[in-house]
């Protein structure tokens, strides 16, 4: 339970903004939604090794961290990192797909080693979370399906879906709270490529306490709408990837309760 102080009611906390921050709000309000953007991987960048099965991963073709400073993700498997691999032909786009790794860092298609995705801040060590997830397996067709799982921040599993190997379209996951992604094939034959997701924004803790003083009062308001008439993305207070009049009302009911 975080430490409540004497707090007025939303009505009264929002009367103390002066009348030139209240329409400022309002008109952002009115305005369209400020949405994250889109992200993109192709795994072009990264060098590639031969598709062989069970062959060890060579270092410059491990995957773990590359991206992190760039687009707020990383990458394992069975072992700290994925495998990118030159496919050729049968590749959504570019010659590259990723595949997964075992404890010994061989390269492996199968189900019991996972590739995984976790949305982190730059630094490695807070958690983000993304409202959208989309990845697509290889066009080689082979019998079997291809899946993508969602976990919020605490493991729990969000959503998933699967395809018939042989279906082109991408596995795609919309939830609010994604903190990491899994794919895998039932066949142990396909990789994935074209990764996309929307800006990773960190992860909610206690938005009632949004200046994480320790207490909920009108401090946290105008903290609030401070980040909020900014666009910042700390003030995605629900976590669907967009800074609009939803997480003002997500804020000011955990705010009201009073609790995280």
């Amino acid at each position: 339970m975080i430490a409540q102080s004497s707090r007025p009611s939303a009505s009264s906390a929002r009367s103390v903004l002066s009348p030139a921050f209240v329409l400022s709000a309002s008109l952002l309000l009115t305005a369209s939604a400020a949405v994250a953007q889109p992200m993109f991987i192709d795994f072009e960048q990264i060098p590639g090794m031969l598709n062989s099965p069970g062959a060890p991963i060579p270092v410059q073709s491990r995957l773990a961290d590359q991206y992190l400073a760039s687009h707020g993700v990383r990458f394992s498997s069975g072992s700290p990192f994925v495998a990118v691999v030159v496919h050729g032909s049968g590749t959504p786009s570019g010659v590259q797909i990723i595949g997964g790794s075992t404890p010994n860092g061989l390269l492996s298609y199968q189900s019991a080693f996972p590739i995984v995705v976790q949305f982190l801040d730059s630094t490695g060590t807070q958690p983000y979370v993304v409202s959208q997830v989309s990845i697509r397996g290889d066009l080689i067709p082979i019998p079997g399906t291809k899946t993508l799982e969602a976990y919020d921040v605490n493991g729990q599993l969000i959503a998933s879906v699967t395809h018939p190997d042989s279906d082109p379209a991408p596995l795609l996951i919309a939830a609010p709270g994604i903190h990491s992604v899994h794919m895998y094939s039932s066949s142990a034959t396909i990789g994935f490529d074209d990764l996309r997701f929307d800006t990773p924004t960190p992860a909610a803790g206690c938005p009632a306490d949004f200046n994480q003083d320790g207490g909920i009062d009108g401090a946290d308001v105008q903290a609030f709408f401070a980040a909020w008439e900014n666009g910042e993305l700390s003030a995605d207070v629900n976590a669907d990837g967009g800074v609009d009049g939803a997480d003002v009302d997500t804020f000011f009911a955990a705010w009201e309760a009073g609790i995280c």
